[in-house]
């Protein structure tokens, strides 16, 4: 673990000692502490007080799929700071509330000195390389050997690799544990390797999509967390469901470590389906989980369906078209090419070609507000950018409820997620057929 700075040390020292007696830090000693965290918060370099929420890491953190699902679906409120290379996705975030470092993640250091009380990292990498309606370069063994090898190697660049023999190593048997911590074995692992993480990502150079080396800073992030002495608790990923198995299974393996001993005893990655969990449209996505303790993921799956046209109030029988003008196929009437869809049943998979949707009746298009409102954001959400990027954000974002779903037990509320959920869907796409103008008195 990195050492603070005598300045910095000192700085910490004072500010916490002001937060303690409820004091302001004096501006001095702050402008110490942000020129330190940057481009963290200033308070992250403190510790946490008893009470205050736990500090998340939102990596292609987007709009605010994970972070609404939080505190919106979930209410829960937690201490997160999301990165994000896109622009206008991060003014999607802030304009919600969300806090939002706009930067490349590989270019960020995960053992900076403000990130020792992380409690847990969150990850969306992009999934066009594993989608189907990408170039499925992620699909490619040469990709997915790059790749898995890189993986491989991040908990011994962390120092969290198992020796051969621990007992003998490092355990109860070993005469000289003095000698053991000065030539790196801790807490019973190896020594670190060595390699840095910037020479881990420079081995993901040869990938024909460098988007695919995403999915290795999961793991280049938890490992340089747990390496600045951060008490990481849980881990949670989104992707394509079109995900290989052998990444998965090669994540899963380096957090559980080779014997299936490691800390993280928990490593579990499910398909989810969002229709399945009373949204009004159609996406299934691999959700991959990681905590300390035996954790559960799914929620519950009876919560009644909710149909487009139900989402959006519109009538029975509408239909939506996709593609514009299609010729008419004369064995079945309709346009070729699938370019159709009914709206009495979820959607269609949202893409960002979603802005060319029209509802057949009278050709009016599906505004942003709608599509969001079809992946689980309320209609108020204000979607930033134009309307070709707010629609991919729209596409891209992890659903709030999908998220809220994911991380229920691992935030202490399994038990209420199925109120939440409903509560929160009812809210969104049932409240004008629950109120009955009768029960209002507006005569004054």
């Amino acid at each position: 673990m990195r050492t603070l700075p005598p300045a910095v040390a000192t700085a910490v020292h004072v500010a916490t000692l002001a937060r303690e007696n409820g004091l302001p830090i004096p501006p001095k000693v702050y402008a110490v502490l942000e020129a330190a965290a940057n481009p963290w918060p200033a308070e992250w370099l403190l510790a946490p007080l008893p009470g205050d929420p736990i500090r998340v890491v939102e990596l292609c953190a987007g709009p605010g799929g994970w972070s609404e699902g939080i505190a919106t679906v979930l209410g829960v409120t937690v201490d997160s700071v999301g990165v994000d290379i896109n622009a206008d996705a991060c003014a999607t975030a802030r304009a919600a509330g969300h806090r939002r470092i706009c930067v490349d993640i590989t270019t960020l250091d995960p053992e900076h000195i403000a990130l020792r009380h992380v409690r847990a990292v969150i990850i969306s990498p992009p999934c066009p390389s594993f989608s189907p309606a990408g170039k499925h370069t992620g699909q490619e063994q040469r990709n997915i050997d790059i790749l898995c090898r890189v993986i491989a190697q991040t908990s011994e660049a962390g120092g969290y690799c198992l020796p051969d023999d621990i007992e003998y190593e490092c355990g109860e048997r070993c005469e000289y544990p003095d000698v053991c911590e000065e030539i790196g074995y801790h807490d019973g692992y190896a020594p670190r390797s060595g390699v840095t993480w910037d020479e881990l990502r420079a081995q993901l150079a040869p990938l024909s999509d460098a988007r695919i080396g995403l999915m290795a800073e999961l793991l280049i992030w938890a490992y340089g967390l747990m390496a600045a002495g951060a008490p990481l608790e849980f881990l949670a990923m989104e992707q394509s469901h079109r995900l290989p198995q052998q990444i998965i299974d090669d994540i899963r393996l380096e957090l559980r470590g080779g014997l299936d001993s490691g800390e993280w005893c928990f490593a579990d990655a499910q398909v989810l389906e969002a229709s399945q969990f009373g949204l009004p449209s159609r996406r299934e996505r691999t959700y991959f989980l990681a905590a300390r303790c035996q954790r559960l993921m799914g929620g519950p799956k009876d919560i009644p369906v909710t149909t487009m046209a139900q989402a959006l109030g519109w009538g029975e029988g509408e239909r939506v078209n996709t593609r514009g003008e299609r010729p008419i196929d004369p064995k079945t009437g309709r346009p070729k090419g699938g370019n159709e869809f009914s709206a009495d049943k979820p959607s269609n998979c949202l893409t960002g070609k979603a802005r060319t949707w029209k509802r057949v009746s009278d050709g009016l298009r599906l505004t942003v507000q709608e599509a969001g409102a079809l992946v689980g954001f309320r209609r108020s959400f204000r979607w930033q950018g134009s309307r070709t990027s707010a629609f991919q954000q729209a596409a891209d974002v992890v659903s709030p409820v999908m998220a809220a779903i994911v991380l229920a037990d691992v935030l202490g509320v399994l038990r209420e997620v199925r109120a939440l959920v409903l509560d929160y869907e009812t809210q969104l796409y049932w409240m004008d057929e629950l109120l009955d103008p009768d029960d209002f008195d507006t005569a004054a």
